[in-house]
C-alpha cells in the first residue's frame, strides 16, 4: 500500500509525534512518502521526503493580495483561504498525481482544510489527525470552520490522541462513529530512568521542557517556582525550550531575583534534551487554554517524564488528565493557579519518597498508555480499512 504523508513540517523538535509515526509506518512495511511544506528532518533514513510550498504563497499578486486581506481583518479570511487554497492545489496536484498514492494521511485539520479538493479530485481516500489548536483556536477562523463540515464528510476517519480532542470534534459536527483515539506512542528502550537514590542525592529540582508558548504558559510556572523557594530555598528549575514568551520568561525570572535557581537551556533535540529531564526530581507543565482559545492535545513531553519517572504536576486541561492520574502519578492543579501549582511541588520536593512512588507508577501508566507499536498498528488498520473501502466503491 502507498501511502501520501501530507503534512505542514517535518523534522521540528516540537513535534517528533510526527517523524517517529513516519519512520514506523516505514518500519512497518508500507510504501510511505513524505510531502512537506518544510523540511528539517536531518536524520539519514530510508524516508522519501518531498518538499513542497503547497503552504506558501509564491505569486507576487497573491502576495499583495495577501497582505490587504490581513488588513481587512475578518472581512479578508475568505480571500485569504482561497489564495492558500490556490496554492496548495496548484502545488500538491501535480505531486500527488504522478505519486498515485492508494492512501493519504494529513496531520492537522488546518492542512487538510487546504489539501482534501485534492485528494477528492484524484479519488485518494485520506485521514486526518487532529492534535489541538486544529479543533481549538483555529475554530476562531470563520472559512475554516466551514472547511471542517466538508473535511467531515469526506474523510474516511479522524484521528485523535485524547477523548477531549474526539469531544471536541463531536460538538463540532464529526461523527463519534468515525473518530478513533489513538495515543502517542513513546518508545521506552531509549529512556532508562535514573534511580531515586541517584535522584535524591541531587538537589531538589523541577524541570519543564516545551515550546514557550502561551497554551505552556510558562511564566506560571516560574510564579510558582518563586512560592516554592521560599519553602525549599535549594530548590533548582530547569526550562527546556523556546517561543515567543521567551522574553516574558527572561523579564519575569530577573524581576524575581532567580537568576542564580533557574537554568534556561534554550531548544535541544529530544537526544539532548531528555538527559537533562532525567536528572531532576519533578516535572511540571503549566498549560492553559490560550487567549487565542488555544489548548494542548497531548503532551508529549510529559508522557516522556512520565516514562523516566519523574511524578508530573500539571493542569486540568484538555487531554491531560488523561495522562496524568491525579495524585497517584502526580498532581492537577486548575489552569492559572500557580499557587496550588506551588504547593504541590513544595509537597513533593519535602517529600522525596512520596515523588518516587508516584514516578514509579507514572512509568507504569505511560508505558500502558502509550504503545508505540499499538499506535503504528491501530494506524495501519486505519489505513488499511480506508483503502479497502475505496476499492469496494469503485
Amino acid at each position: 500500500m502507498k501511502i501520501a504523508y501530507i503534512t505542514a513540517n517535518f523534522g521540528l523538535i516540537s513535534e517528533t509525534f510526527v517523524t517517529d509515526l513516519a519512520e514506523n509506518l516505514s518500519k512497518s512495511g508500507q510504501l510511505i512518502r513524505i510531502f512537506t511544506n518544510s523540511n528539517s528532518y536531518s536524520i539519514n533514513t530510508n524516508l522519501e521526503i518531498d518538499e513542497v510550498r503547497f503552504l506558501t504563497i509564491s505569486s507576487i499578486v497573491d502576495k499583495l493580495g495577501f497582505r490587504i486581506d490581513n488588513f481587512l481583518g475578518k472581512r479578508g479570511e475568505f480571500w485569504t483561504y482561497q489564495r492558500r487554497l490556490k496554492q496548495a492545489h496548484k502545488s500538491l496536484l501535480p505531486v500527488l498525481k504522478k505519486y498515485q498514492p492508494d492512501v493519504a494521511y494529513i496531520d492537522f485539520g488546518t492542512v487538510a482544510a487546504l489539501a482534501y479538493s485534492v485528494l477528492e479530485q484524484l479519488n485518494i481516500p485520506f485521514i486526518v489527525h487532529f492534535h489541538g489548536a486544529d479543533i481549538t483556536s483555529a475554530l476562531n477562523d470563520v472559512t475554516y470552520r466551514e472547511e471542517l463540515k466538508k473535511i467531515f464528510k469526506t474523510t474516511s476517519a479522524l484521528i485523535v490522541a485524547s477523548n477531549h480532542i474526539r469531544r471536541l470534534l463531536v460538538l463540532e459536527g464529526a461523527l463519534s462513529e468515525n473518530i478513533y483515539v489513538v495515543r502517542y506512542g513513546i518508545n521506552l528502550e531509549g529512556l532508562v530512568p535514573k534511580t531515586w537514590n541517584e535522584r535524591k542525592s541531587l538537589p531538589p529540582s523541577v524541570v519543564f521542557i516545551g515550546r514557550f508558548t502561551p497554551k505552556k504558559h510558562p511564566v506560571a510556572l516560574v510564579e510558582a517556582f518563586v512560592l516554592v523557594k521560599k519553602q525549599v530555598p535549594d530548590a533548582q528549575l530547569s526550562l527546556i525550550g523556546d517561543g515567543s514568551e521567551m522574553p516574558r520568561v527572561k523579564q519575569r525570572i530577573e524581576k524575581l531575583g532567580l537568576d542564580d535557581s533557574v537554568k534556561l537551556y534554550g531548544a535541544l533535540p529530544r537526544a539532548e534534551a531528555l538527559p537533562i529531564v532525567n536528572q531532576h526530581w519533578v516535572f511540571a507543565q503549566h498549560s492553559v487554554t490560550a487567549p487565542s482559545g488555544d489548548q494542548e492535545g497531548f503532551g508529549i513531553s510529559l508522557a516522556e517524564a512520565a516514562a523516566l519517572e519523574l511524578p508530573i504536576i500539571s493542569t486540568l486541561h484538555n487531554g491531560i488528565p488523561e495522562q496524568v492520574i491525579d495524585r497517584k502519578t502526580g498532581f492537577l492543579v486548575r489552569e492559572f493557579d500557580y499557587e496550588a501549582m506551588a504547593e504541590c511541588i513544595i509537597k513533593l520536593l519535602n517529600n522525596p519518597g512520596l515523588a518516587e512512588q508516584m514516578g514509579k507508577y507514572g512509568r507504569q501508566h505511560i508505558s500502558q498508555l502509550c504503545q508505540t507499536n499499538q499506535r503504528v498498528d491501530s494506524i495501519n488498520k486505519i489505513l488499511i480499512s480506508a483503502y479497502k473501502i475505496s476499492i469496494n466503491d469503485i
